[in-house]
């Protein structure tokens, strides 16, 4: 007689496999969820980049009638907005952060100003500085006795063609006459790098000043707007837009300050 076969034990569910296959599928959900967070890291990271280029632009656009009428629009709709919030007594948090973007847009501090002044700066420096045949110019002018002189053994290149100096006479066809009334003009030339460094150093001067001013001013309004809440720095804001009569007066008090600079004595 055959020995009949004994039934096959059914495996445990909590055994090794299954162990196992839970153990690769939380670390299967691990990855996802990191791949996810740094998935949403990047967009975020897309996102910034996107605006502060956004801003960038906006700020080379902030130009003619067009652009003083849409920053008057946009703080209009900005000053209707913390009205609307303290009529229906909205918290401080909610108008924090709508003070946080008129101060980020509209103060002297506050990062839209104050990044474009910085690229008005750098526009003006380009500007002041001479272009590469200015450059030429001067430096040709602003030279010892020795370097116009194209007999000298120093002047004298491996081909012989004699020095800069020489070479630019002899390309333009400069006659001995022309290439002295332009050698009377050292002593000019001489003053005038003197002048453009002096101005270089005074635009980078005000550069430097007017940072300096912009990260005072922003820490003392800081300092002041600790002593109010939201909603009496909102009050505050409203009415100064909505009494125009009171710019009029601010206007004469500075008006001393622009005399003065335009080199006018007040009484």
């Amino acid at each position: 007689m055959s020995t009949p076969k004994r039934p096959r034990k059914a495996e445990s569910p909590g055994g090794a496999n299954s162990g196992a296959n839970a153990a690769a599928a939380a670390g299967n959900a691990a990855k996802q969820q990191k791949k996810k967070k740094e998935k949403v890291n990047d967009l975020e990271e897309r996102v910034n980049k996107l605006e502060s280029e956004n801003l960038q632009l906006r700020l080379q656009l902030k130009v003619g009638k067009e652009t003083v009428q849409r920053d008057a629009q946009e703080k209009l709709e900005i000053t209707q907005r913390l009205e609307e919030m303290l009529s229906r007594g909205a918290s401080d948090t909610e108008l924090q952060a709508v003070l946080e973007t008129y101060v980020k847009k509209f103060s002297d501090y506050g990062e839209v100003r104050t990044d474009s002044i910085r690229r008005h700066m750098e526009q003006l420096e380009r500007l002041l500085l001479p272009t590469q045949v200015t450059k030429m110019c001067m430096w040709s002018l602003h030279q010892d006795d020795d370097f116009y002189d194209s007999t000298s053994e120093q002047n004298l290149n491996a081909s012989g063609a004699g020095s800069i100096w020489s070479m630019i006479m002899r390309e333009i066809g400069a006659s001995e006459e022309q290439k002295e009334k332009i050698k009377g003009h050292r002593n000019d030339a001489r003053q005038m790098a003197k002048d453009l460094r002096f101005t270089l150093r005074e635009c980078d001067d005000l550069k430097r000043r007017m940072e300096r001013k912009n990260q005072a001013l922003g820490e003392e309004m800081k300092e002041l707007q600790k002593i109010l809440t939201p909603a009496q720095l909102a009050r505050f804001i409203l009415w100064v837009n909505n009494n125009p009569a009171s710019m009029a007066m601010l206007d004469k008090l500075w008006s001393p300050v622009d005399e003065l600079s335009k080199g006018r004595v007040v009484n």
